[in-house]
């Protein structure tokens, strides 16, 4: 009984870890991952090409013509020949609690490592690499949420695209979290 717990216990401890792992002398035994290359369609998965979907330069585009879950939205771009449309988006996310709540949430995630905790262009990223603007410039003011909506989607200059990471109405909770923040909300 004893012998059968300890071969059992073994087998567990050698099988619970990877052949990198192993001390030298057990390196030249087989290792569970040759074990697993063994079986043909194990194989095929042992060589296969590993997909990393967030790894830059940036997740896979959808399929073209595939519609979103939360509904279909028409790529606008911040360019000049989309200005127009773009501030003539309206905002449909009253300014909540919840909506500031769930925006300040989105804006520590993604947008405070370049900007800063209150928005000033001053987060721990942009001291070290490149220069995000401040949020709080009367020009930034300025801008219509649904400038600072495409912004956040679509991206602009050195800033990427987020659309792919804060979907739907979670942009508009993070517009509504940056005029908080800009002090223009009310």
């Amino acid at each position: 009984m004893k012998r059968s717990t300890l071969v059992l216990a073994l087998v567990a401890l050698l099988g619970a870890c990877s052949a990198e792992n192993w001390p030298e002398w057990m390196r030249r035994l087989p290792g569970p991952d040759d074990a697993v290359a063994a079986v043909p369609w194990f194989s095929t998965m042992h060589r296969g090409l590993a997909i990393q979907p967030y790894k830059w330069p940036a997740p896979r585009l959808p399929v073209e013509g595939s519609i979103p879950v939360t509904g279909s939205e028409p790529p606008l771009p911040v360019i000049p020949a989309n200005l127009a449309a773009i501030n003539a988006l309206r905002n449909p996310v009253p300014r909540t609690a919840a909506s500031l709540k769930l925006g300040k949430q989105r804006f520590d995630t993604y947008c405070l490592p370049c900007h800063g905790e209150k928005g000033a262009g001053d987060g721990p990223v942009n001291a070290k690499l490149l220069v995000a603007p401040s949020l709080l410039t009367d020009q930034a003011k300025r801008y219509t949420d649904g400038y600072l909506h495409a912004i956040v989607r679509h991206g602009r200059g050195i800033m990427p695209a987020y659309g792919d990471r804060i979907l739907g109405d979670d942009r508009w909770n993070v517009v509504n979290y940056v005029r908080l923040l800009q002090g223009t909300a009310q």
